[in-house]
C-alpha cells in the first residue's frame, strides 16, 4: 500500500466522520496538538529523569485522545475528563513545591530540557488558542480546554524545575 492517496490534492482531508477543507478549524486544532505531541517526543531525548518521562508519555496519550475527540466531533463521546485535569494540576503542584516563588519574569534557558519544555509550552498555548477559536463555532469539551490551559502551566513549571533544581542534568 502506498503512503500517498492523492485524496488531499484538492485541499480536503478526512475528519473521521466527514471530509473537510484543510483550513477547517478542527484541522487547525489538531495540527497544533500534533505539533505539541511532536515536541514532547523530542524533549524526551534530553530528559533523563524517569518520572518526568512517564509524565510526558501520559500527556502525549492524553493529547492523542484529545485530538481524536476533536476529530470525532461528537459531544456524546468526550474523552478528556475532570480527572485528567486534576492529574495535571497535581503534577504542577508536585514540581512547584520544589521551586522558589517567582519574583520576576524568567527565561527557561539554563538547560536543554527547559528549553524544549518552553517550546512545548508555547506550542500548547497556540493549540489552546485554536481550541478557543473552534469554541466560537461549536460546543466542545470544557475539560479539553482546561487541560490544554494547564498543560502550558505544567511545561512552564517543569522547565523551571530543570533550570533551578536539576541544572546540568
Amino acid at each position: 500500500m502506498k503512503i500517498y492517496t492523492k485524496r488531499g490534492d484538492q485541499g480536503q482531508t478526512d475528519l473521521l466522520t466527514k471530509r473537510v477543507k484543510k483550513t477547517d478549524q478542527h484541522i487547525a486544532v489538531n495540527g497544533a496538538i500534533d505539533e505539541t505531541m511532536a515536541f514532547i517526543l523530542m524533549s524526551k531525548h534530553d530528559i533523563s529523569e524517569q518520572n518526568v518521562i512517564v509524565d510526558l508519555d501520559i500527556i502525549h496519550e492524553d493529547l492523542f485522545q484529545m485530538a481524536y475527540e476533536i476529530a470525532l466531533n461528537n459531544e456524546n463521546k468526550y474523552i478528556i475528563t475532570k480527572e485528567r485535569v486534576e492529574w495535571i494540576e497535581s503534577r504542577i503542584d508536585f514540581y512547584d513545591d520544589m521551586l522558589k516563588p517567582l519574583s520576576k519574569f524568567i527565561k527557561l534557558d539554563q538547560t536543554k530540557a527547559a528549553s524544549w519544555l518552553n517550546i512545548i509550552r508555547v506550542t500548547s498555548r497556540r493549540a489552546e488558542r485554536e481550541i478557543v477559536k473552534l469554541l466560537e463555532e461549536q460546543p466542545l469539551n470544557d475539560y479539553s480546554l482546561k487541560y490544554m490551559n494547564r498543560l502550558s502551566d505544567y511545561m512552564f513549571t517543569l522547565g523551571r524545575y530543570f533550570d533551578e533544581v536539576k541544572k546540568g542534568v
